[in-house]
């Protein structure tokens, strides 16, 4: 028996970050990653629209996340993660990543969001497994 989609995609981001965190690499992997697969589908014009919404839905706890918003969105978004503490910029990329990956929900389904996800990040959830005994 499979679980719950809604685990599956946590399960999925939170192995993809293990092996980022692994790596050093930092959350903005999965963002990159995250607007390639979706802007083949949406369009970068479709992922940026989203992003900026979920930006500006964060704006009460990250009002930095709502300015500037003449930027590309991955740059908006590095730039901003720059300017703050490491543990604290990867704890805001992650509330926004949950922000995102809901919304998107609530526009075409679970199961779907399921799918982009896995094919985004798909190989940093497999590179987490660990080696079977031999």
């Amino acid at each position: 028996m499979t679980a719950p989609p809604s685990f599956q995609r946590h399960h999925l981001r939170d192995r993809a970050m293990r092996t980022l965190n692994r790596r050093q690499q930092s959350s903005l992997v999965l963002w990159q990653s995250l607007a390639l697969a979706l802007g083949k589908i949406i369009g970068e014009l479709g992922f940026e629209s989203l992003f900026f919404r979920c930006a500006y839905q964060s704006q009460a706890a990250y009002p930095w996340l709502a300015s500037n918003v003449d930027a590309k969105a991955i740059d908006h978004l590095a730039a901003g993660l720059a300017t703050r503490d490491p543990a604290e910029a990867e704890q805001v990329s992650l509330e926004l990543l949950n922000l995102f990956t809901d919304t998107l929900i609530l526009l075409i389904g679970e199961l779907v969001t399921n799918r982009i996800l896995l094919t985004a990040w798909g190989t940093l959830a497999v590179d987490d497994v660990p080696e079977s005994p031999q």
